[in-house]
C-alpha cells in the first residue's frame, strides 16, 4: 500500500519542486537580468602628429603603460627651424620696411609743412599785389602773376598732400595694427607651434597598443601612426534583451563577471540606456517592410561604469563579460 502511495506522491513531488524552481527562476530572470552578450570598453585615442616629418627618437613599445605628459616620439625639427629662421628674418625685413615707410611719411608731413607755410605767404603776397593793381600802383601783368603762383602754391600743396596719403597707405597702420607686422609675427607663432608639434605627447594615461613606430619612419600629420586606450575609465556595453529592459534603470548595481578572470566577481553601477537597438546604428540595418518578415527580439545596449581597476585584475578592451543587474536592492 505504501508502496503505491510512494509511487503516486513521487511525481507530483518532482512536479512541485519543477514547478517551484520554474517559479523561482522565472521571478529571478526578472528581478536580475542578466546578459554574456557584453564587452569591457575604453577611450581609445589615435595618437597622430601634427607635422610631417622623419621620426628620430622613439621612447615607447608596443602594451606600455604610459602617463599624462609622458614624451612617445620625436620627430626631427631641424625643417621646422629653419622655418623659423625665415620667419624672424621676415620680421626683421618688415620692421625695416615699416621704419623706411615711417621715414617716408614723417618727409612727407615735412613738406606738406612746408607747402602749408608757402600757401600762406603766397596767398598774403597775391591779395597785397592783387590790391595794389587795383589801385594802378602795381600793372596788370604783376597781379596776373601773382594770380599763378597762387594756383601753382595750392597745386604744390594738393599734391603734397597726395604724395603724403600714399606714404601712409604704403606703411599701413600704425603698431599692432599693422597687418604685415601681424603676418610676419604670425609666421613667427606658427613656426614655433610647429617645432613644439614635433614632440609628440601622451595626452593621458593609458596603455599603447596596435604600435609599430621606429626611429626613420616618415609620419604624416593628422595620421594616425597607432593607439592609446585610455586607463582612467572603463565600462561595459552590455546587450540586454528588449524584454529585460522594463526593471533595468541607472544607478542600479551590477554585478559583472569576465571570462578572462573565472570566479572573480567585479561591480559596477548602470549609468545609462541606449535609445535605439544595436541594428540601429548598423552598416546594413534590417529591412522589416521588405521580404519575409521574422520577429527577432532586438538588443539594446546598457553603459555599465565598472569599479577601480585592480592590478591584480587589470581590464582589458573588448574582453568578454556577463552582466547582471540588480533590480531589487535600492
Amino acid at each position: 500500500m505504501l508502496a503505491k502511495i510512494g509511487k503516486v506522491l513521487l511525481p507530483l513531488m518532482i512536479l512541485a519542486l519543477l514547478c517551484a524552481g520554474s517559479i523561482w527562476y522565472w521571478h529571478h530572470n526578472r528581478d536580475y537580468p542578466s546578459t554574456d552578450d557584453a564587452y569591457i570598453k575604453a577611450h581609445v585615442i589615435n595618437i597622430a602628429p601634427q607635422v610631417d616629418g622623419n621620426v628620430i627618437d622613439v621612447k615607447v613599445q608596443n602594451h606600455q603603460f604610459v602617463t599624462k605628459g609622458q614624451l612617445l616620439f620625436t620627430i626631427d625639427s631641424k625643417p621646422y627651424q629653419i622655418e623659423l629662421a625665415k620667419a624672424q628674418a621676415q620680421l626683421d625685413s618688415t620692421k625695416d620696411q615699416i621704419s623706411a615707410a615711417d621715414m617716408a611719411v614723417d618727409s612727407a608731413k615735412a613738406i606738406v609743412q612746408e607747402k602749408q607755410a608757402e600757401l600762406i605767404d603766397t596767398r598774403a603776397d597775391t591779395q597785397r599785389i592783387l590790391a595794389l593793381a587795383k589801385q594802378n600802383f602795381e600793372s596788370k601783368s604783376s597781379g596776373d602773376l601773382a594770380t599763378k603762383n597762387l594756383h601753382v602754391a595750392q597745386a604744390d600743396l594738393l599734391s603734397a598732400q597726395a604724395q603724403l596719403r600714399q606714404a601712409q597707405q604704403k606703411r599701413g597702420l600704425l603698431g599692432q595694427d599693422n597687418s604685415q607686422l601681424r603676418a610676419a609675427e604670425t609666421a613667427i607663432s606658427a613656426a614655433q607651434l610647429d617645432i613644439g608639434y614635433t614632440q609628440v605627447f601622451a595626452p593621458t594615461d593609458g596603455f599603447i597598443d596596435n604600435f609599430d613606430l621606429q626611429a626613420g619612419d616618415k609620419v604624416n600629420a593628422y595620421q594616425p601612426v597607432f593607439v592609446l586606450i585610455e586607463n582612467n575609465s572603463w565600462w561595459l556595453d552590455a546587450n540586454f534583451k528588449e524584454t529585460q529592459l522594463s526593471r533595468i534603470a541607472p544607478g542600479q548595481d551590477v554585478k559583472v563577471t569576465l571570462d578572462m578572470y573565472p570566479g572573480k566577481i567585479f561591480s559596477g553601477k548602470v549609468l545609462s540606456i541606449s535609445s535605439g537597438s544595436g541594428t540601429s546604428f548598423s552598416l546594413l540595418p534590417p529591412e522589416n517592410a521588405s521580404g519575409n518578415w521574422v520577429k527577432v527580439t532586438q538588443r539594446f545596449p546598457v553603459k555599465i561604469i565598472l569599479s577601480a581597476e585592480n592590478q591584480k585584475y587589470p581590464y582589458r578592451l573588448d574582453a568578454s563579460a556577463t552582466a547582471t543587474v540588480d533590480t531589487v536592492t535600492k
